[in-house]
């Protein structure tokens, strides 16, 4: 599926003529319940609703859960909308494109749908997703992230993924500053993941380095009254999602995922924690540990490639700039002051970890070595 997106300052005028394109007279808008109502989104975005009914859902939490999507679908079945326009963070993206596309298909238990993706088989209504923040990408994937029972699954097809991306950096500007350095981490975790995936390509490898190289220069200034910084840091996740939905995400993503669920970590947080302990073992790991078939010289340019885009000899002062740079945007990277500090603890998150993410991973991960990295917050690599 083809997708046109409207990146820059300015861009989101364009949802007047997609509205118009579809000659939709009611539109489903897909809100968080609080974020819209912020300055600068709602009033930023009304005017170009006008003309048009517009059905409101926001009834749900972050981290999409199926229950929240079922609400979603029942409202989408009553009220029959035109359009779909999802506008905030990745959560309420994604609640769209599950909304959407489970609405849609001809088996109604959308639960078996999850578990069972050949079950998608229509396409749902034109969808139109707006980042209010700049950190997964969402808009630019072909995949959903839903919970069931506390269970991440990841609903994939050609047919999520969104028909319009408006990346307008403007609505970015009045988000607060511990979301942002959240999202920067997240945008930036996921561009390096892809880029030493087992599934990388070229054309991903491509937006991974585009985005690497974006962020990284403007990851502390972000957090300031930088116009340009928050201009290039919207462009930079949305080609980190162009890179993830080529690519999928690797370990550092696998292992979030219980973090956020039973620890209450921000998603982009938490993705960032482990993520420098990788450098090092992606760098140091020898050819039976290696996953990618490529082998081990590949990744070690992989490698290479990574700790030259971050300036440094070494992936072990790759790791240290790693952590430092979380603790001067504010991200605790103390396991244990973030709550993760017994033995039951982290034998929980291990075995929760996702291994079809593990196998994405271009070094051998066990849920043994997950155990290991969390026993011990993280120390200077020297």
């Amino acid at each position: 599926m083809s997708q046109q997106a409207f990146i820059g300052p300015g861009n989101l005028e364009h949802v007047k003529e997609i509205i118009e394109s579809h000659q939709a007279r009611k539109i489903l808008l897909v809100t968080g319940k609080d974020s819209y109502v912020q300055p600068g989104v709602k009033d930023a975005l009304s005017p170009f609703l006008t003309g048009s009914e517009v059905i409101r859902f926001c009834d749900f939490t972050p981290n999409p859960k199926l229950e929240d999507a079922q609400a979603g679908i029942r409202l989408i079945n009553e009220a029959q909308p035109d359009i779909v326009i999802a506008i905030g963070g990745g959560s309420v993206i994604d609640m769209g494109k599950l909304i959407v596309i489970l609405s849609a298909q001809a088996e109604k238990n959308s639960e078996k749908v999850v578990l069972n993706q050949d079950l998608v088989r229509t396409k749902g209504l034109p969808f139109v997703a707006i980042p209010t923040t700049a950190g997964t990408g969402s808009e630019a994937t072909h995949f959903a992230v839903v919970y069931i029972e506390n269970v991440k699954y990841s609903l994939a097809h050609d047919y999520i993924l969104p028909d319009y991306a408006i990346v307008d950096s403007l609505l970015t500007h009045k988000v607060p500053s511990h979301i942002i350095a959240s999202c920067s981490m997240d945008a930036l975790t996921q561009a390096i993941e892809s880029y030493w995936s087992v599934g990388s390509t070229e054309e991903s490898k491509a937006y991974a380095s585009r985005a690497i190289k974006m962020i990284l220069p403007v990851v502390k200034s972000v957090h300031e009254e930088d116009s340009k910084a928050k201009e290039i840091m919207a462009e930079a996740a949305y080609l980190s999602g162009k890179a993830i939905n080529i690519t999928k995400t690797t370990a550092s993503h696998a292992i979030s995922y219980p973090i956020t669920t039973y620890f209450n970590v921000p998603h982009g947080h938490a993705v960032a924690l482990l993520l420098g302990k990788f450098f090092v073992i992606h760098a140091e790991a020898d050819e039976a540990e290696v996953t990618d078939k490529r082998g081990k010289i590949y990744l070690s340019q992989v490698m290479s490639d990574l700790i030259s885009m971050f300036g440094c000899d070494r992936a072990r002062d790759c790791c240290k700039q790693w952590y430092e740079t979380m603790a001067e945007i504010g991200l605790q990277t103390d396991l244990q002051v973030i709550g993760i500090n017994t033995d039951s603890d982290v034998q929980l998150i291990a075995s929760k970890v996702s291994l079809e993410r593990l196998n994405n991973n271009p070094v051998k991960v066990t849920r043994e070595m997950l155990h290991n990295l969390l026993l011990v917050s993280w120390v200077s690599y020297s």
